[in-house]
């Protein structure tokens, strides 16, 4: 099967790329951070508040990620048709 029809069938996901063990390393330190502030408010209100916090964080990260993909993609593919002009 050719690549588009791999990518059309979902076969092709770089979101799900493994991680390198200097994101892995950051990520364990970001939730052990957020633990540790986590138990450290005083009511459920605040952890409450804290999670939706983060949700929309999370929410954000994944379009930013999302946007930077679409956008190496259209700049690989300029790369690419100035390769065979």
């Amino acid at each position: 099967m050719n690549i588009l029809a791999e990518l059309f069938y979902g076969n092709i996901r770089p979101c799900d790329n493994p991680q390198s063990a200097e994101v892995r390393k950051k990520q364990n330190a970001a939730t052990s951070a957020i633990e540790k502030l986590r138990n450290a408010l005083p009511d459920e209100a605040l952890r409450n508040e804290l999670d939706e916090v983060l949700d929309r964080q999370s929410e954000l990260i994944a379009l930013s990620e999302r946007d930077a993909f679409i956008d190496g993609f259209k700049l690989g593919l300029l790369i690419a048709t100035k390769a065979f002009l």
